[in-house]
């Protein structure tokens, strides 16, 4: 049997599909709350950053959208390389790579804003 066929992998696929449909539909608010943190930042000075970022509401949409799209790249990220890297090897080493890279942005980004939250 195909392997491509293997129910255990069409249900892995489909599940992959939506969810990676899912996280896209979510992109849409979240890129629209990112525009306005991108145009406002600049006119604003560091201590109301700081302000903003001490907001519940704030922190919490941040941190999701951190979540929201660091999932989503790794997801996309996953299908491109299962798609075109073949080698076992290579698969595995691209696979680990791509899962090294969002976890540090989710990791890093997360420990940064909470910071700033837990600010005095």
């Amino acid at each position: 049997m195909n392997k491509g066929l293997n129910s255990w992998n069409h249900k892995h696929a489909t599940r992959h599909f939506i969810v990676q449909r899912i996280t896209a539909i979510l992109n849409i608010p979240l890129s629209i709350f990112l525009l306005y943190l991108i145009f406002n930042l600049p006119t604003m000075t560091y201590n109301n950053i700081i302000d903003l970022f001490q907001k519940p509401f704030v922190t919490i949409l941040t941190i999701f959208l951190i979540l929201n799209f660091s999932y989503h790249m790794k997801l996309g990220m996953q299908t491109v390389i299962e798609d075109y890297v073949h080698d076992k090897k290579n698969f595995k080493i691209a696979s680990l790579l791509n899962n090294l890279v969002a976890s540090i942005v989710i990791i890093g980004s997360t420990y940064s804003i909470v910071v700033i939250f837990l600010m005095d």
